[in-house]
């Protein structure tokens, strides 16, 4: 409240409209460092390693399967359940570093979201990928070959 002079010799006291905060200021809480920079990239090399990992897997199933003496060889189902083994460790950890990066971004706004990126390419890379083989397999099982 200020004292305004009045135009009939009074003084009288004019009301200001609350002090509302700067737009800016909300801006500028979400400025700032960026958290997390180095545990996404270490979670995405992570990631992506687990991918190779995976088709290293899958590779000895498939080997497992076709060389060796008859009576050493896996069977269909047996490739099969190694290829599923392969997909799981190529995928599954992609999902579940979307659903913790989700949930720390809701906390945390500044944070990081190269594991987020990471984790969809790994995904992008690794569903199709395993979804042609286990299909394959997974026919050839049925077919009884």
């Amino acid at each position: 409240m200020t004292d305004e002079p009045n135009t009939d010799g009074g003084l009288r006291q004019s009301v200001q409209p609350p002090a509302h905060p700067d737009p800016g200021a909300e801006s500028a809480e979400l400025e700032g460092p960026v958290s997390g920079r180095a545990a996404g990239i270490g979670i995405t090399l992570l990631l992506f390693a687990l991918l190779i990992v995976s088709w290293f897997v899958q590779l000895s199933f498939a080997l497992q399967g076709e060389f060796g003496p008859p009576e050493d060889r896996l069977s269909g189902g047996g490739m099969l359940g190694g290829f599923i083994l392969g997909a799981v460790i190529a995928i599954a950890p992609p999902i579940v570093t979307l659903i913790l990066q989700a949930r720390v971004h809701k906390r945390t706004p500044r944070h990081s979201i190269i594991a987020v990126i990471g984790a969809a390419v790994v995904l992008i890379i690794a569903v199709p990928i395993n979804a042609i083989v286990i299909g394959l397999q997974a026919v050839s099982v049925i077919s009884g070959n």
